[in-house]
């Protein structure tokens, strides 16, 4: 125990020697501001801005720092700045904004503190209008300690909010086809919902705004003061807002609001469309009666600016010419934070196939997901998944789902008469599968397995020609670009399927691709890889229906306008058309048609190249030229069309991998 206390104050009397270098490593007192950047942005509607100033170091002094927004003072640390990095700032005049105080004072251990800079916002809004030039300089000094030279000098730049609602002026044109049943007695859509954009060119931080919305017939003189055709107001009931009011959210930029056009109130008691002259309908965001929230609570609103706040729906009756047309039905498209499908919970990157019957656009998921989607073509927003409970776990890296089609069927005890949805899987050696939905898409499928003779890669993607009861599978072998295998269909759904043939195809590298053989004779079609390669026009030498492995083909490359091409045929009042897709780069995709005679081969339509419409498949651009590519890019180069004629028109479905989906139409106008 003696030993014990004796070492005890031994240790205590060496402490005792030792000096207290807490601070050892510690720098000295001094001030800075505690901004990250040199500028700081804020909206001039909020009335004052904060800036932190801290005093860092050992703690151990008391001081008190000087803050100057005095133009003179900041001059040459403001041109400093804008020498530095190319811009035109000014300051704002002094008599527009007050300090919260023009010295600080800190006591030893006191850290940070906030200086704050108020003004009056409509004053300030008026003074610096549009301009993003104005700026308040702030520049810290200390007779007492020390101040960070990199870290003494910011610029408040104040943005004024300008609102405006994007779409100036809209038109629908209301057509027979439009309203009226078609031949096989489908009755269109009556309602459509137009969706319209509100934007704040500069958010409000902490701060959101609502605006009533009001359609407003004073404003139909206005509309007629310019326009070309004097037009109406609208019937009662032809359109109604959806939404009363629009909201941007707080520390937000946009907000959307919706009207809705029910053509039924343009059809008579016999439910035929009569002639009608041009309706417009003023559709006005109210900045009158605006309101707006800070964190929650009510907050003064004052000095934003405002664009278009009014925007004409026009209604035009439109008669028939006999013309084609082609039109975007609506589209789908990847943004720069999510890809198109996720609006849905797809997943991303996997939908390099589509397919469509009369009511549904059919995406199978290139995954081990065994996800496939049926899109309601004329409502996007609706979307189901497809029963996949007989769908097996074989397949090549396990990759179940790959590439659907919808096979003519003239059977009406298959189906109910109704062509049939069929999906591959992906798979080398005995494992190629086809499920066939002869039941439709509420059940499950029935399997085929798809014998070959060799370890080979099939299902990327494939094509078929006749119907189900007689008809023919092409898929092309993705290991060797040469091999493409056939088998035969009639009329089996379920069982055993064995390859028939192999064609040697044009050598162009190896690669997910397919052919086409054009409707009339399916010895003779269009063949391309998704490989950035040429396209070819490919005869085979022996039929199809009969020959086996090794069968010659004789073919033709394509000129440079058809890489990374998939086809259609069409054949449509009294012409032919060829719809096909061209990738121009990774992440940009785009749908052209071709016009010929209807005596024109289909070879020499492509030849000719007579292209009456095209269209980037990711935004609303129409016609020839260049367009911005999607903000996501592809991985693949997968993309893929189907077309369907149905109540007398043709509808063009395609799909980019990663990047959208767009539905197209010809009609007849």
């Amino acid at each position: 125990m003696k030993k014990t206390l004796i070492y005890i104050l031994s240790l205590a009397a060496i402490a005792g020697c030792i000096a207290d270098d807490r601070n050892y490593n510690m720098v000295d007192d001094s001030f800075s501001l505690t901004a990250r950047e040199t500028l700081i942005q804020t909206s001039v509607h909020t009335g004052g801005c904060s800036v932190g100033i801290a005093k860092n170091g050992k703690g151990q002094t008391a001081a008190s720092v000087t803050v100057s927004a005095s133009a003179t003072d900041c001059a040459q640390a403001l041109a400093g700045y804008n020498q530095a990095r190319g811009t035109a700032f000014v300051p704002v005049p002094e008599s527009l904004f007050a300090l919260s105080d023009a010295q600080i004072a800190f006591g030893k251990e006191e850290v940070v503190k906030d200086l704050h800079v108020s003004w009056d916002a409509a004053r300030l809004a008026e003074e610096i209008g549009e301009s993003a030039d104005y700026v308040i300089p702030l520049l810290i000094r200390s007779s007492e300690l020390d101040v960070n030279e990199e870290k003494n000098f910011v610029l408040i730049q104040v943005l004024r909010s300008a609102i405006s609602v994007t779409q100036t002026a809209l038109t629908r044109s209301v057509a027979v086809k439009n309203v009226e049943p078609d031949p096989s007695g489908r009755q269109p859509a009556l309602q459509e919902t137009i969706t319209l954009d509100l934007e704040s060119n500069n958010a409000i931080r902490n701060v959101g705004m609502e605006f009533p919305v009001l359609i407003d017939n004073s404003l139909v003189e206005t509309y007629n003061q310019t326009a070309e055709t004097p037009a109406q107001a609208a019937p009662e009931g032809l359109v109604r807002l959806l939404t009363e009011s629009v909201s941007i959210p707080e520390s937000g930029k946009s907000a959307t609001f919706k009207i809705e056009l029910d053509k039924s109130v343009l059809l008579g008691p016999d439910g035929k469309l009569q002639e009608f002259p041009d309706y417009v309908v003023p559709v006005r965001v109210d900045k009158d009666r605006v309101k707006a929230s800070r964190k929650g609570e009510d907050f003064d609103l004052r000095g934003i600016a405002y664009g278009n706040l009014v925007t004409y729906l026009t209604i035009r009756y439109q008669k028939s010419t006999g013309s084609v047309i082609v039109s975007r039905e609506w589209g789908r498209y990847s943004t720069a934070e999510a890809a198109w499908n996720a609006y849905f919970g797809g997943t991303a990157g996997s939908e390099r196939n589509v397919a469509m019957d009369d009511d549904y656009i059919y995406i199978a998921e290139f995954n081990n997901t065994k996800n496939l989607w049926a899109i309601d073509r004329q409502n996007p927003a609706s979307v189901k998944k497809v029963p996949i409970g007989t769908v097996e776990s074989e397949g090549f890296a396990d990759i179940y789902l790959t590439c659907p089609r919808v096979l003519p069927n003239e059977d009406p005890a298959v189906n109910g008469g109704r062509d049939v949805l069929v999906v591959s899987n992906l798979a080398t050696g005995q494992k190629l599968k086809m499920y066939f939905y002869i039941n439709g898409t509420a059940e499950d499928p029935s399997v085929v397995n798809f014998n070959i003779w060799a370890d080979r890669r099939l299902g990327d993607t494939w094509s078929f020609w006749g119907t189900l009861q007689k008809g023919m599978f092409y898929m092309k072998d993705f290991d060797d670009a040469t091999a493409l295998m056939t088998f035969k269909q009639e009329g089996r759904t379920s069982g055993n399927n064995s390859l028939q043939g192999r064609f040697v195809m044009p050598a162009a590298g190896s690669g997910a691709a397919a052919w086409w053989p054009f409707p009339e004779d399916k010895n003779a079609g269009l063949y391309g890889i998704r490989n950035k390669i040429n396209s070819f026009s490919v005869r085979f030498q022996s039929d199809s229906w009969t020959a086996i492995g090794g069968n010659e083909t004789t073919s033709t490359q394509l000129s440079g306008y058809y890489e990374n091409c998939a086809f259609q045929y069409i054949e449509y009042a009294g012409k032919r058309y060829i719809a096909y897709t061209r990738q121009v780069d990774g992440g940009d995709g785009r749908l052209f048609i071709l016009e010929g005679k209807a005596t024109d081969s289909w070879d020499s339509i492509i030849a000719e190249r007579n292209v009456i419409y095209h269209a980037a498949i990711q935004n609303e651009f129409e016609g020839e030229g260049d367009v911005e590519a999607s903000p996501r890019s592809s991985s693949h180069n997968g993309m893929d069309l189907c077309v369907r004629e149905t109540g007398g028109d043709i509808y063009i479905a395609v799909v980019k991998q990663n990047v959208g989906l767009s539905l197209f139409k010809m009609a007849l106008n």
